[in-house]
Parts: structure tokens; sequence; C-alpha cells
């Protein structure tokens, strides 16, 4: 202990993102407090490990008198910290010490920018069909929600022109209030008969939903239980609603039955994604739905990842299933994804949606979904009725591109969907591949903790049905190169 330098670096040291993770349960387990891993994360050293432990705890701040035993030791100067967060620096202005607080939290992001290594936020300039111009460089997109292909439909743009000059481009308020439209109303009516409902409700974007619905849906004194995959926009809606929430091992029935027997005498709510978005899995909806009958809880299911996607005509994870309308008691799902618009909706009894309409505050305090984007949903709708051979093509897209990644030797999760993660390891190997794929004309996203676990990082590609077999193989090439560079396949 006497010749570690509190001042170098974690890595430098030997910790890496692995080691962080140890010690951050290792001190949340002998302090009691819970750690932000978000911030710890980002700490450098371990006098700011230190800093940042001291402020969420009510522990002794560290020795800093330069006449104390261990002086020798290199210190940071003393940060003035009040909630967590430091406070000014004496002479200072108190919004400087939250300014150098947050600057000290994107030093990862900075060092990647320097090291040529920051991939996220790739500048699209032109879009044509599967390929794109991203940060000046022509690339095949893999790794597009849009998995119909239908963002450069012609029938999308034509009415979206043609509702942009009827209704113009904004809308005039909220939706209880005066944004509603016709368009608004037809979109409602086809979403519901499309998704085998009695109604739904649109909202002005997809994350919103699910904060809105959650929130609203259940509150202190219930309980609501998450699959722990779901997405994050679930996550903070079921901590927001202010139930208990309770959190059961993924796609385990076990688990999910334990949760639910906690949860006996209470209203409750389970939730789960019918596609999971990092790992491109499918939920047990029929054991989901028994359980929840069992014990006379409510059932919501994100189709996000479904719509489109699952079912012979891209009905979603009911038709995948063959279950009866009413398997679920609520359905949401994304405009922004196969729909090639933007927005969110929920599809339910008229019970639930009138509720929604009425006591949602992300539905009435947010302003209205534009009429342009809400006729691109119906717009997209119709596209998706007329020619669900789109559905199949990309059912066979997505099976092609999975035999062809396991041919090569790599890991892809428990894929099952055109969401196909390539495990990578851990970080340096996935930044290292997304540098060589871009290098090569292939647009692959890195996805690295938070975002998943910190043991599971990953190339997160999707799949979609405009891609060409030239195009998959085009990538599987790309890919198997950049394995075999960094050693992740043979």
């Amino acid at each position: 202990m006497d010749r570690i330098d509190y001042d170098a670096s974690l890595l430098a040291l030997g910790v890496d993102s692995l080691g962080v993770a140890s010690i951050t349960a290792e001190l949340e387990e002998e302090t009691n407090t819970t750690l932000n891993p978000d911030v710890v994360f980002d700490l450098e050293t371990i006098n700011e490990l230190v800093d940042y432990l001291q402020s969420v705890s009510a522990l002794p701040a560290r020795q800093t008198d330069p006449s104390a035993a261990d002086a020798e030791t290199p210190r940071l100067p003393d940060v003035p910290v009040q909630d967590g967060l430091p406070t000014a620096e004496p002479g200072g202005c108190e919004s400087d010490g939250l300014i150098q607080h947050y600057g000290r939290l994107n030093r990862r992001v900075e060092s990647l920018k320097e090291q040529g290594l920051y991939f996220f936020e790739p500048e699209i300039s032109v879009h044509d069909g599967a390929w794109v111009v991203a940060d000046g460089k022509r690339m095949l997109m893999l790794g597009s929600y849009e998995y119909l292909g239908l963002l450069g439909h012609p029938h999308l743009k034509n009415t979206a022109i043609a509702a942009i000059k009827e209704f113009g481009t904004g809308h005039h308020g909220v939706r209880l209030l005066a944004g509603t439209t016709t368009i608004h109303r037809k979109l409602e009516a086809k979403l519901a008969a499309f998704m085998r409902a009695e109604d739904s409700v649109v909202f002005s974007s997809g994350y919103v939903t699910n904060l809105a619905t959650l929130s609203s849906l259940v509150g202190r004194g219930d309980c609501v239980i998450g699959d722990q995959w779901n997405h994050a926009s679930i996550v903070d809606g079921c901590r927001m609603s202010g139930a208990e929430f309770l959190e059961f091992k993924h796609n385990c029935m076990d688990s999910l039955a334990e949760s639910l027997e906690k949860a006996a005498g209470r209203r409750t709510l389970v939730v789960v994604d019918a596609v999971f978005s990092m790992d491109g899995d499918i939920v047990d909806l029929p054991a989901v739905v028994e359980l929840c009958r069992k014990h006379q809880a409510l059932l919501m299911v994100d189709e996000a990842h479904s719509l489109g996607v699952l079912g012979k005509t891209g009905r979603g994870i009911q038709e995948h299933f063959d279950l009866e309308p009413d398997a679920i008691d609520v359905k949401m799902g994304t405009l922004s994804k196969t729909l090639a618009g933007c927005g969110g909706f929920i599809a339910a009894r008229n019970e639930i949606t009138t509720y929604l309409r009425h006591h949602a505050r992300g539905y009435i305090f947010s302003g209205a979904l534009p009429a342009g984007q809400a006729s691109v949903a119906i717009a997209a709708l119709e596209v998706l009725e007329r020619e669900p051979e789109l559905v199949e093509r990309l059912r066979e897209n997505a099976g092609y591109y999975l035999r062809g990644l396991k041919t090569l030797g790599f890991d892809t999760a428990q894929s099952v969907t055109p969401i196909v993660p390539v495990m990578t390891r851990n970080d340096e190997i996935t930044l290292e591949m997304t540098r060589i794929c871009r290098s090569e004309g292939l647009l692959v996203i890195p996805v690295v903790y938070p975002a998943v676990p910190i043991d599971a990082p990953r190339l997160r590609t999707c799949v979609s049905a405009i891609h060409s077999r030239e195009n998959i193989d085009f990538a599987l090439d790309v890919l198997a190169r950049a394995g075999r560079q960094t050693k992740l396949i043979a």
C-alpha cells in the first residue's frame, strides 16, 4: 500500500473495467452505499474514487494535511462536495465546480477522440438505400433500426409532404388541448386495428411512451416487475413510477414466478421487451402470459423491435406465437424503427388508453407529434399491409447473415432476429473492430458499458429487408478480416 501512487491512473495500476466493477461491488458492500456505476467507471485514480465515495457516504474525508504520516503520497486537492457533486472552489463561482466535475467525467470521451477511436454519432450526409455517406465516407449501413428499408420509400415521402402542406410543419400544442388532428385519429385507429386492440394512443417519442405509461399505470404501494435485460426506457419508467420494482433473471420463468409471489396481494404490472434490443433474442411470451394470468398481473410488452419483424405479416410477437388478441394487456411500440418515422404508441383496451390520455404526464404535457410524422406511420403501415413479403425477405436475410457469422466462428449470443450482436470480449477489440470495419466501408455500431454489462461489449449489427445477398456477403467479408486482425476469430 505504501508504494501505490494514489494519483496514478487505475489502468496503469492494472485495474481494467472488470476490476472497476469488482471494486465498486466490494465498496458498496463494505460501506452500505449505492454508487452510480456511470460515475465510477469514469473516475481515473484512487484519490478520485475516494473523493466520490466520501461525497455519497458517511465516510470521513481523506487526510490531506501535509504534516500527516502519509504526506509523501501524492494527493489531489480537496474539492468541496455537496449531494455527490463538487461545489465551488474557494474564491470561485459555484457553477465552476460543477463544470469541472462534468469535465472530469468527459475525459474518457475526449481520450477516445484523441486516439481516433470515438465512433459514436457518425454524421450521415447521404442516404441511398442500404448505403449511406457517414463522416464523409460511403458505407454499407449495418446498424439501422429501419428493418424493412422504408426510410426512403416514395409513398412515405409523398404522404408526409401532403400532410405538411395541409397541416404545416408543427402543431398547435399538446394533444389534450389543441394538438390533435384528423391524421392523429386516423393513425390511432389504424394502429389499433393492426395490433388487434380496441384503441391506441400516440406519443411524441418511444422513450416518453414507456416513461409516461409505466409511471401512470402503477404507483406507490404497487409492484412492477421487469426482465433484467429490458430497455433503459422501461427501467426508467419503472423507477419513475414509485412502485416497488423487481427484476427477474433474463427470460427465466422460475425467476418471474418468484417475483410474482413477492408481489402477491398488490396491484402488479409485468413488463417485458418482445425482442431484446442488444441481444436479438425473443421473450418466452406464452409462459409469461400464463404466469401473469395465474397471478392476476397486468402484462405490458414493448414491441419496438418486433413490429414489422415478427409474425408472418409483421404484426409482432402475438402473431409470432399465434396467441389470442387479448393475450397482452398493454402493447407498446415505436413509429421510429420499422415504420421509419418518429413517435411511440400504446395499443390496449379503451379503459387503458382513455386513462392514459388523462393521466400520463408525457402525453398531457408534451407537444403533439407533428401531423407529417403521424402520416408517415400511416403510410408505412399501408406498405406493410400491401407488401408482407418484405417481412419474409427480412427473415431470410437475418438467417443468412447469422449462419455466415457462426460459420466464421463469431459469437452471436442468443440472437434469432435481425438484431445480431458480434460479441467482442473487451472494449479494445470492440473499438478496433469498429475502426477496421468503417475504414473498409462497413458501418457497424460499437456497444460497451454502461449500455451493456461491463463484461459483454459487442458490435451491434442489424440487417434489413433491402440488403441484397451481395451486401451481406460484403459485410461478412469485412467482419471476417476485422475478426482475424484482432484475433477474435481464427
